[in-house]
């Protein structure tokens, strides 16, 4: 039987074992390898990226950092303990394996971003980002978190809401609809989870004026930064965990979708594209946005750069000036 730990001789025969299966069954494989090293290494839980606010003028978050893998690695693991979302990490990356990257090999992490053009005030969450943006009450500081949104079919919707409450241990009734959806796949749902690892909840659930959704925790960290909740919000445990302690009831919390995003550091003018949730990477949004940040400011912008970002759409804040 294949068994997986941080002390398994046997661990560098494995992965390359996944190789040998169909890429649906390798990608349950490893997902599974994934959650056990999780839990065997005791991984160190990275809170989220507090950021000083810029001024008004200005939009540029951090710097991109850089990690250089072991043999183990996966972006799943690198993810969560970045504290970085796995999409956003492929995203970053392209052309690198997710599940077998390699010894040595050097990963970008996405850990600079333009501010989405919205009142900095609150939670402001950009859905194509799969981003929520925290501004403190002081507004000194903004903090970063990846998030998971619902999938396609299942979307989270664009809205203005608010915090109505914070549940410690929630139980889970899971909504017929989606227990007619796993029926039908085969898996049948009980009425009621209670709170526990089973609970997709996580730790703590966020409550919306917005009824039946939620900002929460999760049972499946490997979705985070991926589209695939049933419109709720997911974050990896700890971050939910340091977010209720800081976020006061009846703060504003604002669902936009910004797949573009241009914004000013000093002098210089950045581009940042992320694949739209609908349709193909288009350099015309991307053009408006950067319309949108020079109305009132002049540039000299290299529209040759603003397309092949656009293109691109690494997720990676890009100078566009010359």
């Amino acid at each position: 039987m294949l068994h997986w730990s941080p002390d398994n001789p046997d661990n560098t025969r494995l992965l390359p074992m996944i190789q040998k299966f169909s890429p649906g069954f390798r990608w349950v494989i490893r997902a599974a390898f994934v959650c056990s090293l999780m839990a065997a290494t005791g991984m160190p839980r990275v809170y989220a990226a507090a950021y000083s606010l810029p001024g008004e003028d200005n939009s540029l978050l951090g710097a991109v950092k850089k990690v250089q893998l072991v043999y183990e690695d996966t972006f799943a693991l690198v993810a969560r303990r970045a504290g970085v979302g796995f999409t956003g990490l492929q995203r970053a990356n392209p052309g690198i394996d997710e599940w077998l990257p390699g010894a040595g090999v050097s990963l970008a992490l996405p850990t600079s971003m333009l501010l989405p053009a919205a009142p900095r005030e609150g939670v402001v969450i950009n859905l194509a980002e799969l981003r929520m943006y925290f501004f403190s009450d002081s507004g000194q500081q903004v903090f970063v978190y990846p998030i998971g949104i619902g999938s396609e079919g299942r979307e989270t919707p664009l809205m203005q809401t608010s915090v109505v409450g914070k549940i410690e241990n929630p139980v889970w009734y899971p909504p017929q609809s989606v227990r007619d959806r796993h029926a039908a796949e085969g898996d049948i749902l009980p009425r009621v989870v209670p709170p526990g690892p089973d609970n997709p909840l996580g730790p703590f659930a966020i409550q919306l004026a917005r009824s039946g959704y939620f900002i929460h925790g999760t049972n499946a960290p490997i979705g985070v930064g991926q589209r695939v909740s049933s419109g709720c919000i997911r974050m990896y445990n700890h971050h939910v965990a340091s977010l209720v302690e800081t976020l006061p009831n009846r703060t504003g919390v604002r669902v936009i979708n910004q797949p573009y995003k241009a914004g000013w550091q000093g002098d210089e003018l950045y581009l940042e594209a992320h694949p739209p949730l609908e349709g193909a990477l288009d350099h015309s949004q991307a053009v408006a946005a950067v319309i949108a940040a020079t109305n009132t400011r002049d540039a000299d912008v290299d529209w040759g750069r603003v397309v092949e970002v656009a293109r691109t759409g690494s997720g990676l804040p890009v100078r566009i000036t010359r």
